[in-house]
């Protein structure tokens, strides 16, 4: 039976286990810099097994029984930094994990939500050529008690080809510092001086969605704080982090950014909008409401409370971002956008009140409405609240 090496990693229980593969290792000074692991004794459990035979290396994880097969190497690497970086996001109880890339601009990180296919690995690569410290291209820690973006220590990853539009200086810089190449990936080799050291933390100055188009002029526009909210908490991957905590950490972070949208074709003229509109940044943060109802629904009177009257549950956490409101359980599990009638029905129920009378009062705020869809969408987001445990049927004291 062949012989493995078991690397423990800091901030990990369980190993990574190499069995022939440990030629793997000499890379992984340049993916994961400054990340201390150490070799150790034999784990039953390992967190990744990683085993090279007959030219193919295969990867399986813990918890999970499909075994992953790979013939590139960089493909190997790819899977195995994406599995590191899951199981850390599990173990790590001081950071909110979004799939992100970001780079320091005028002080600040500059933060790319993904999306596919939107070019944020090599815009992330040609803002570094440029001048801009990185700090991260595919994982973005977000601390939970201060609210400011961590270094996850990864390499960037670029898929190849690059664009055909890249101009002479990324392309240069870029190719001088690829340290592994695949067909499909090639990670580059950053020096302490182009990148932000691992773990420490910066202030974040805005969240930017990007947005790839062949032939389109390269715009910006100012977008919604609620648009970024809803998007990064869909690239949220550490599910372990209870829902109240996700909206709280995030809402904060938000309030203290600029949110924007860049459309562009060209990599470099993206890159000259950034920097103009980052030049400088403001000093006042966004208003965002954060509003427990525990403390209010302690305070009511039980009298009040009346034969099958629907009420919000105790533990809810409400925030509001430029209009819209999301709710999150008490269990902190589910996570509910309100829509404005949806809205208007959470704010009803904050006292007891049954649902003919909700529906009486929207028929009269909305009285260019049918009665009948009133009903109908009074019915399905009372429903809904009721399957996330938002609201509750209180029965009367006698």
């Amino acid at each position: 039976m062949q012989d493995s090496l078991y690397l423990y990693f800091d901030g990990l229980e369980h190993p990574l286990q190499l069995t022939g593969s440990e030629h793997l290792t000499e890379y992984f000074p340049v993916l994961f810099p400054e990340w201390d692991y150490r070799p150790g004794e034999h784990d039953d459990n390992p967190v990744i097994s990683i085993r090279f035979e007959r030219g193919v290396y295969h990867l399986s994880t813990s918890g999970e029984e499909e075994t992953k097969r790979y013939t590139d190497k960089a493909d190997i690497l790819c899977a195995l930094i994406a599995d590191l970086a899951l199981a850390n996001s599990f173990n790590d109880l001081d950071a909110l994990h979004l799939h992100a890339a970001s780079v320091v601009m005028n002080g600040r990180l500059v933060v790319f939500p993904s999306q596919g296919r939107a070019g944020k690995s090599f815009l992330t690569a040609c803002l570094v050529a440029e001048g801009h410290l990185y700090s991260g291209d595919d994982v973005f820690p977000l601390a939970l008690d201060s609210c400011k973006g961590r270094s996850p220590g990864f390499a960037p990853r670029l898929r190849l080809p690059l664009p055909i539009t890249t101009d002479e200086k990324s392309k240069r810089f870029i190719e001088s510092h690829i340290a592994i190449q695949g067909k499909r990936y090639a990670y580059l080799n950053l020096g302490k001086e182009l990148r932000v050291a691992r773990n420490d933390l910066l202030d974040i100055g805005a969240f930017v969605l990007l947005e790839r188009r062949d032939g389109i002029k390269a715009q910006v526009e100012e977008l919604p704080a609620t648009v970024i909210f809803q998007q990064l908490i869909k690239q949220n991957f550490a599910r372990e982090v209870e829902g109240s905590l996700i909206l709280s950490t995030l809402s904060k972070a938000i309030s203290q950014a600029q949110c924007i949208k860049i459309c562009y074709d060209r990599t470099d003229d993206a890159i000259s909008l950034l920097k103009e509109t980052f030049s400088c940044w403001p000093s006042q943060p966004k208003d965002v409401e954060n509003k427990s109802y525990a403390l209010e629904l302690q305070n009511k009177n039980s009298e009040s409370i009346m034969k099958d009257c629907l009420m919000q549950n105790e533990g809810v956490l409400k925030i509001k971002i430029d209009g819209e409101s999301f709710l999150t359980s008490p269990d902190g599990q589910a996570i509910y956008h309100l829509d404005t009638i949806g809205s208007g029905i959470w704010e009803l129920l904050s006292e007891p009140m049954t649902k003919d009378a909700v529906t009486s009062i929207l028929s009269t705020a909305f009285p260019e409405i049918d009665k009948l869809t009133i009903e109908k969408d009074t019915s399905k987001i009372l429903s809904s609240f009721r399957l996330n445990n938002l609201i509750n049927t209180s029965m009367a004291h006698e």
